[in-house]
């Protein structure tokens, strides 16, 4: 049967507020390869600050108590957490109910479980449409592992028409949670190649290590810089450059500080795109020291540009990293491991850059966006949907 024409409510915790955006920056990427494919696509999203706004067409931000904080930094055991947390879930649903009721979608996509998919589930439940989930790591890894919680995500998967997950040890984990099949779809941000006459602060006398990501305590940051002092102290040529930021950026500095690293660490913070694709293309090693995530999105960026990793055993970052022979896999949380690693890779003569293109393809997003669009059953007859009793649809 000839598809009917699709437009899709894309439900999303973040939505980078820019192309430089280090939050979720594949959730821009994957949106975009939608509508690149026919897709009609409407994005709903929670309004957090930002010092430059530039998103594409239809991004609707709702406004809510929790100023600069994300709804995952909520302080839930004091009560002006649990009131932010109560404005979030009210504005958002209220907000979410009549922009749907407007737009008329054929289907919505969450992008995590909670609370993006929380609010996909009462849009169910008030207009019978139908939706899936697009689960991303923390949602499952952490979240469902927490009373209350874990009964809502059960609730939001097993009522979901797909499910999809960024890894294979992810959708098992899913399956297992929810009883229903899970499909693996990638999460990838596609870089811009650095210009020629772009200058990036990385001297190529040292062997510079490059970590990427966010700075918080669950990503193995501790553990790094712990590591990072056994390699200078037998490799003083060692450097490593911390891009990012988050809610550990105080304790990190304190920490690299009292272990007397100023000199051999470098806390970048954010960049743009183009700078981070010079680092990415000049420093040698890529580091990954997470305590829990699925396939990070630094891992498809650091192969784009052929660089050899040091990860963690958690998710399927050290599966990928073994069966493509990326580099080196240490368990997570042991910082003497992690630093005989990157000591040994500064020494390692191997060429772990073969089959990388072969793996930047299947994290393809572009791939992300084909396995959605075949996976997804449009044969919705849009005339049959049904508005709440409290909305009514606007043609």
């Amino acid at each position: 049967m000839h598809p009917q024409k699709r437009k899709l409510c894309l439900i999303t915790n973040r939505y980078p507020a820019n192309p430089d955006d280090t939050a979720s920056p594949f959730v821009r990427d994957f949106h975009l390869a939608l509508i690149k494919k026919g897709v009609e696509v409407f994005v709903f999203t929670p309004a957090y600050a930002a010092r430059v706004l530039d998103t594409p067409d239809r991004v609707y931000r709702f406004g809510w108590a929790g100023g600069n904080q994300t709804v995952g930094e909520l302080n839930l055991l004091s009560l002006p957490g649990l009131y932010q947390l109560f404005s979030f879930l009210r504005e958002g649903k209220n907000s979410l109910f009549d922009l749907v009721a407007r737009e008329r979608p054929s289907h919505c996509l969450a992008l995590w479980a909670l609370p993006s998919g929380w609010f996909a589930h009462n849009v169910n439940q008030e207009f019978g449409l139908p939706y899936s989930v697009w689960c991303l790591g923390s949602d499952i890894y952490l979240w469902a592992n927490r009373p209350i919680f874990r009964q809502l995500t059960q609730t939001v998967l097993k009522q979901a028409q797909h499910l999809f997950a960024d890894g294979f040890d992810l959708a098992g984990r899913v399956t297992k949670l929810s009883g229903k099949p899970c499909l693996f779809l990638p999460s990838q941000r596609v870089l811009p190649p650095v210009k020629k006459d772009q200058a990036c602060l990385l001297d190529k006398k040292f062997q510079n290590f490059l970590y990427l990501g966010r700075w918080e305590k669950s990503k193995g940051l501790a553990d790094l810089v712990y590591a990072f002092r056994q390699v200078v102290d037998q490799n003083p040529k060692a450097r490593l450059h911390l891009i990012g930021w988050g809610s550990y950026e105080r304790d990190l500095r304190e920490l690299v500080g009292n272990l007397k690293l100023n000199h051999f660490v470098k806390m970048i913070g954010k960049v743009d795109v183009l700078t981070l694709s010079c680092y990415l293309k000049n420093c040698d090693w890529v580091v990954i020291p997470s305590q829990g995530d699925s396939i990070p999105l630094v891992l498809s960026e650091a192969i784009q540009f052929r660089k050899p990793v040091v990860v963690t055993e958690v998710g399927d970052l050290g599966k990928l990293t073994r069966e493509y022979n990326l580099g080196k896999v240490v368990p997570p949380g042991q910082p003497d491991r992690l630093a005989d690693a990157m000591l040994e890779i500064t020494r390692d003569k191997e060429d772990y850059t073969k089959r990388m293109p072969e793996l930047f393809k299947v994290l393809s997003i572009d791939q992300a966006a084909d396995s959605f669009l075949k996976t997804l059953s449009w044969e919705i007859d849009r005339s049959k949907f049904k508005p709440g009793a409290k909305h009514q649809v606007v043609v």
